[in-house]
């Protein structure tokens, strides 16, 4: 994880280092002069005690040998004149039986419990944090004849220590002060160039220009640094000039060239497309020439199927009307000979239209209601492998502005189509039409299946004349489909396609 502390700066840094050399040294040399000087005088005092010890042991044999307490009280006494000293006693050593003991003498400000001879201290020095006890034997032609003890209180030296603490305090604040005082200036006087370096350098990379230049601020390294700095600047401003010199120079280039490639680009774009264009008029040409000569072809079977036809249907219609002269009486047989009648009468009227299509005649415009014509193409179609039919549709979609003979023939196609999809199925296929009104204003009709689908192969050639997929097929009946719709200023495409169905949409204007 990041520290989110903000860094420490080069003056910090060095005033917090300055500082703390500032704290440790004199507390250092403090501490040395101040162990110095409590050694100093605890050796004193010291070589003090020990001396007059010494020779108060020295003086004391004749009295202890007379049993002179006098004498040795005097000599002992002497003592008292130094206030520090806080008791002086002297013991006697008593041979009796061979067995030397120790017992009191005489003393100086001696308390009572240090009379006791289980009290006497041991030969040497005894230093506690108040006191320092000194004691020597009492030596008479080589022999212990007694032992003084002498106890000094350190309380002097207490003073001094504290006294001396007081200086070395006072001298190490005052020392303190003139260090940091000192640590300042010169901390002012070495980082003020590199503040104005550090300035510079930021209005250079805050600005992007060369222009800024540091003072100049003393004649040391700093300076010498100031100096090459403002020489790399000026170098940086020199390379930059010449870099935007050429940068502007190869953006000219390259202007130019892009101009010069941008014109022929667009002579060659202009060149491409009037050979699309030419080539699209070709294709459109040889399409209308293939299409013309189909339906020349499909103007003159039909003309030949129409002439083939009419004189059997009219023996079938004459024989209807025979067939009801003498069945006047039967309905059910009045019934099939009128739609005998009825389908031979739309027979002709589909030669007709036909033949008018090829012909290229103007088609009949009129309102018709888009439901009951599906019915009707159904009727024209073997519905018998279809379960349901199922017509969908919005109330401003419900009626079209059509051919109602080519337009059925159209949805009588797609119908057939869609029943021929799904043979062999063992399920009946439902159809469906789906109509709904678009912006524009247009209306579009959906024609769907649950048959087997358009395969790939397929699917970008089923509007083409007679192209067919199907075995028994002459491809008619889907371009016939495409040619009537544009008749009708429509369209007519595959939407999608799978093996659940196929959808075919028809854009009509409304």
């Amino acid at each position: 994880m990041k520290s989110l502390s903000k860094p420490w700066s080069f003056r910090a840094k060095f005033l917090l280092s300055t500082v703390l050399i500032s704290l440790i040294l004199p507390t250092v040399a403090g501490l040395f002069l101040y162990n110095r000087e409590a050694n100093t005088a605890k050796s004193l005092i010291f070589d003090d005690v020990v001396r007059q010890t010494t020779s108060l042991a020295k003086s004391l044999p004749p009295a202890l040998a007379f049993e002179d307490v006098a004498s040795a009280y005097d000599l002992i006494d002497s003592l008292s004149i130094n206030p520090q000293i806080k008791q002086v006693m002297v013991w006697k050593r008593n041979i009796e039986n061979n067995k030397a003991d120790l017992e009191y003498f005489t003393s100086v400000q001696a308390d009572a419990p240090f009379l006791s001879a289980s009290k006497i201290p041991l030969i040497g020095e005894i230093w506690s944090d108040r006191t320092l006890r000194v004691t020597k034997p009492i030596i008479s032609f080589d022999q212990q004849v007694g032992l003084i003890s002498v106890e000094r209180s350190l309380s002097d030296l207490s003073e001094k220590r504290i006294t001396f603490l007081q200086l070395v305090g006072s001298s190490w604040f005052i020392i303190i002060l003139i260090i940091l005082l000192v640590t300042v200036w010169y901390q002012n006087a070495l980082t003020r160039p590199l503040k104005e370096l550090m300035t510079v350098a930021e209005k250079i990379s805050s600005e992007g220009t060369y222009s800024h230049r540091a003072k100049k601020l003393s004649e040391d390294e700093f300076g010498k640094l100031t100096s090459l700095f403002n020489q790399m600047m000026d170098s940086l401003a020199e390379s930059n000039k010449k870099l935007l010199e050429s940068k502007n120079d190869m953006e000219e280039r390259v202007n130019e060239r892009t101009l010069d490639l941008t014109i022929a680009n667009q002579k060659i774009i202009a060149e491409m497309n009037q050979k699309e264009q030419a080539t699209q008029e070709l294709i459109q040409t040889r399409d209308q020439l293939n299409k013309r000569e189909i339906l020349a072809n499909v103007g003159q079977v039909s003309s030949n199927i129409a002439h083939e036809l009419r004189n059997p249907m009219a023996a079938i219609r004459n024989s209807v009307y025979f067939l009801r002269l003498k069945n006047e009486k039967d309905p059910k047989i009045n019934h099939h000979l009128e739609v005998i009648d009825r389908e031979l009468s739309r027979s002709d009227e589909v030669i007709e239209r036909l033949l008018q299509m090829t012909k290229e005649e103007t088609i009949k415009f009129e309102s018709v209601d888009l439901k009951e014509l599906a019915q009707e193409a159904l009727l024209y179609t073997d519905t018998s492998n279809a379960s349901d039919f199922r017509f969908t549709y919005e109330p401003d979609a419900f009626e079209v502005k059509v051919d109602r003979i080519l337009f059925r023939q159209v949805l009588s196609n797609l119908f057939l189509n869609s029943l021929q999809a799904s043979h062999g199925s063992k399920n009946r296929c439902p159809l469906g039409v789906i109509a709904q009104k678009k912006g524009g204003p247009s209306v579009e009709i959906r024609v769907w299946d649950h048959g087997n689908g358009i395969t790939k192969e397929h699917q970008e050639r089923i509007f083409e004349p007679l192209y067919s997929n199907k075995m028994d097929g002459v491809g008619l009946g889907l371009p016939l489909c495409k040619d009537i719709m544009t008749r009708h200023n429509g369209k007519i495409s595959l939407e999608k396609t799978s093996h659940e169905g196929t959808v075919f949409l028809i854009e009509l204007p409304s």
